[in-house]
C-alpha cells in the first residue's frame, strides 16, 4: 500500500484519482468493482453509462458504470482476465477524461515492477513541472528584455519551483493554534484549498472542527485528490446540517442517505465519526423506541386531521358555489317565466285551432 500511495502522489492533482485493494468480489466470483461514493457524485454522470478504463499498455475496455450503486459491473471482468488481476493487487484509478479511467496497476508479487513504474512516473512528473518553470522564467526574461542566460534560472531555483507551488506547510500547523475563522486554514496535501469552498462553508466547517478542537481532515488518505478533499467536506458540512434540521417526520431514506454518505468520509479518512454517531442516535429515537411509535401515530392523526379539514373546506367551498349558481338560476327563471307562460298560451292556441 506505501508504494501505491507513492505512485498515486507523484501523479499530482491535475487529474482525480483514488486507489483500490482488491480483494475477492473484484476478480472472482461476481467480479463486482465498487468505487468510492464521494468520487462519484463529483466526477461521474447519475445515470447508468459506459465508462472507458485503459491500463497500462494503453489497452481500452469498456465497462458499464452502475450509477445508483456507483460501481462497475459488465466488462470488468475481460479487464481483470486481461491485465490477470489477483486478491491484494492495488489499483489507482485516474480520470484523466469524461467518463475515462488511466488504470495504474502495482501488483502485490512484483516490486520491481513498481519501482520502476514509480521511477517513471516521478521522472515524468518533475519534467513537466521543470520544463513549465523554465518556460515561465523565459517569457519573464522576454518580457524584461533581459537575455535567457541571465534569467537567473539554475537547477535549485527550478527544483525550488517545481516542489513549492502553491504548497505551503501545513503538518506543523495543530488545531490548539488557530484563535479565530481568520487563521483557519484547509490544507490537504500541503495545499491549501480554502479557494474551493464558499466562506459560509468554511465557516460552518471550522465551527464542526471547533467542537472537536481538531482538523477533520487531518487523517485523510495521502494523495488524496484536493477537490475531492473539498466536495467531501462541502458534503458534510451540508449533512451536519441536514441533521440539524430534520424531524421526526424526516423519511427514514433520508437518514439512510446521510448514513452512508458519513461512512463513505470516514474510509477517506475525514473525521465525521461524531456526525454518524449523532446521526445513529437519531435514527434510532425516530424509527426504533416505544416513544418514536406513539409519535409518528400522532404525526399521522395530525396529517389525517388537516387533510380531512381540507376535504371539508373544499366540499363547504362546493356548497358556497352550488348555493350561488342556484341563485342565479332562481334569477334567471323568474324573469323567463312570463315570457315561458305567454309562448306556451300561443303554441296550445295553435294546437288547440280548428283544421
Amino acid at each position: 500500500m506505501i508504494r501505491a500511495e507513492e505512485v498515486q502522489l507523484s501523479l499530482g492533482n491535475e487529474h482525480p484519482n483514488f486507489l483500490k485493494t482488491l480483494v475477492r468480489s473484484h476478480v472472482a466470483s461476481c467480479f463486482w468493482m465498487g468505487l468510492p461514493m464521494p468520487f462519484c457524485k463529483l466526477f461521474l454522470p447519475t445515470k447508468d453509462t459506459t465508462v472507458t478504463i485503459e491500463d497500462e499498455n494503453g489497452e481500452e475496455f469498456g465497462v458499464k458504470y452502475i450509477a445508483n450503486k456507483t460501481g462497475l459491473s459488465a466488462g470488468w471482468r475481460k479487464f481483470v482476465s486481461g491485465n490477470k488481476l489477483l486478491e491484494g493487487d492495488v489499483l489507482i484509478f485516474q480520470l484523466v477524461g469524461p467518463c475515462r479511467f488511466k488504470v495504474y496497476i502495482i501488483r502485490a508479487n512484483n516490486l520491481t515492477e513498481v519501482d520502476g513504474a514509480l521511477s517513471l512516473l516521478i521522472l515524468d512528473s518533475q519534467t513537466k513541472q521543470s520544463e513549465a518553470v523554465v518556460q515561465k522564467k523565459k517569457q519573464k526574461a522576454g518580457k524584461s528584455g533581459q537575455p535567457e542566460e541571465q534569467s537567473g534560472i539554475d537547477s535549485d531555483e527550478v527544483a525550488s519551483e517545481v516542489f513549492g507551488g502553491s504548497k505551503c506547510s501545513g503538518s506543523s500547523i495543530h488545531f490548539k493554534d488557530v484563535k479565530s475563522f481568520e487563521e483557519f486554514h484547509i490544507v490537504v496535501n500541503g495545499v491549501c484549498i480554502d479557494s474551493e469552498l464558499p466562506e459560509h462553508v468554511r465557516r460552518k466547517y471550522y465551527e464542526l472542527c471547533c467542537s472537536k478542537n481538531a482538523f477533520l481532515h487531518e487523517g485523510l488518505l495521502p494523495g488524496l485528490y484536493c477537490k475531492l478533499a473539498a466536495g467531501m467536506i462541502f458534503e458534510a458540512v451540508n449533512t451536519a446540517d441536514a441533521i440539524k434540521a430534520c424531524k421526526l417526520t424526516t423519511p427514514r431514506s433520508d437518514f439512510e442517505v446521510w448514513e452512508k454518505s458519513l461512512r463513505s468520509f470516514e474510509l477517506l479518512g475525514l473525521n465525521v465519526g461524531f456526525l454518524g454517531a449523532r446521526l445513529g442516535q437519531l435514527l434510532k429515537l425516530a424509527f426504533n423506541s416505544e416513544g418514536a411509535v406513539d409519535a409518528k401515530k400522532y404525526w399521522k392523526a395530525k396529517t389525517e386531521r388537516g387533510r380531512t379539514e381540507d376535504e371539508i373546506r373544499d366540499l363547504e367551498a362546493n356548497l358556497v358555489e352550488l348555493k350561488e349558481a342556484s341563485m342565479k338560476f332562481d334569477a334567471e327563471i323568474e324573469s323567463l317565466k312570463s315570457k315561458a307562460e305567454r309562448y306556451e298560451l300561443v303554441f296550445q292556441e295553435e294546437v288547440n285551432a280548428p283544421w
